[in-house]
């Protein structure tokens, strides 16, 4: 993940003639995503994998929900980039945990410990240290960047507990969920992009230069790897697992983008990448905790049910795979 953040941040802030084709970076990382999940299908299930043939285990509607959801994420996520700077859109796209866990206790029921409200509250305050920040430091800050991240961190929220739902209380798979989700998301990436007028000038560019095509590749397989493991993190541990992984994962991008891609300096900068890695902190704590009980409470049911260990096993392992 951090190897595709660096190429991302590279791609949009030096790569020569690159002209603000976020929904085209979109529409190449779900393109990629579907038919790296439809090649696993294929592996797992034969062509009725690939060609989604079996009935899904969770439901159209929730699938074309998703869709949309994780098409309107991914293509503003990339939109915000025109107003904000790397590293405060990161932070900034890192305060979806707040929605999220609200979601996740008045949809889903789950439980939110104190700790991981503090933690999301430091995130906000992160959030708001970096963006006025750039406003001092920038001075052709645009506030419309914020108004489209809130948009986008609602959107992103709301499909990642749609793919809990989908993943822990339909059972359906990893490569099911993303088949669907980011097959169906690149079709409405696509139509933005016709909406934008963004669709033809981009193909030009991208098929004119070698390089260009090569590290926006680069950068969507990077990125799947990444978003693979943080699927099954999703599906084992559930989202406020996942999202600490995410977040710990982003405060190494913010130190990265400041390092390798310098910017102007602003005190608030420091405030809040501290604020953030303290967010951070906090996150891995709760679930190092979480993670050491569910295992004490395994542990402890193999000692009760003995021939289930080799079941549960053998289903864990073929999963993981």
């Amino acid at each position: 993940m951090q190897i595709s953040a660096i190429l991302e941040e590279y791609i949009y802030v030096s790569l020569p003639g690159f002209a603000n084709y976020f929904w085209t970076v979109a529409m190449v990382e779900l393109g990629f995503f579907a038919v790296s999940s439809l090649a696993v299908r294929w592996k797992e299930h034969g062509m009725q994998g690939f060609f989604l043939m079996q009935k899904p285990q969770a439901p159209w509607q929730l699938y074309l929900i998703m869709a949309l959801l994780l098409g309107l994420s991914q293509g503003l996520g990339k939109v915000t980039f025109r107003y904000l700077n790397y590293a405060t859109n990161t932070v900034v796209k890192s305060a979806k945990l707040v929605p999220t866990l609200i979601i996740s206790v008045t949809w889903l029921r789950r439980s939110i410990s104190c700790a991981q409200w503090v933690a999301a509250l430091l995130l906000v305050m992160s959030s708001a240290l970096m963006a006025l920040g750039e406003q001092a430091a920038a001075p052709s800050f645009n506030p419309t960047g914020l108004v489209i991240a809130a948009v986008q961190l609602l959107c992103a929220a709301l499909q990642g507990n749609m793919q809990e739902k989908a993943l822990k209380d339909h059972g359906a798979s990893i490569t099911e969920a993303m088949a669907y989700s980011n097959g169906l998301g690149m079709v409405v990436v696509f139509v933005a992009m016709q909406v934008s007028g963004e669709a033809a000038p981009a193909f030009e560019f991208f098929m004119s230069s070698k390089f260009a095509l090569s590290l926006l590749l680069l950068r969507s397989a990077t990125f799947f790897i990444g978003a693979v493991s943080l699927t099954a993190i999703t599906k084992e541990h559930g989202t406020g697992a996942a999202t600490a992984v995410g977040t710990a994962r982003k405060s190494l991008t913010v130190l990265l983008s400041f390092m390798i891609f310098p910017k102007p300096f602003h005190v608030n900068y420091v405030l809040g990448t501290l604020a953030f890695v303290l967010a951070d902190i906090i996150y891995l704590q709760v679930s190092s905790a979480r993670l050491a009980k569910n295992k004490i409470v395994s542990q402890a049911d193999d000692d009760i049910f003995p021939r289930e260990k080799s079941v549960i096993g053998k289903d864990v392992g073929k999963e993981s795979v």
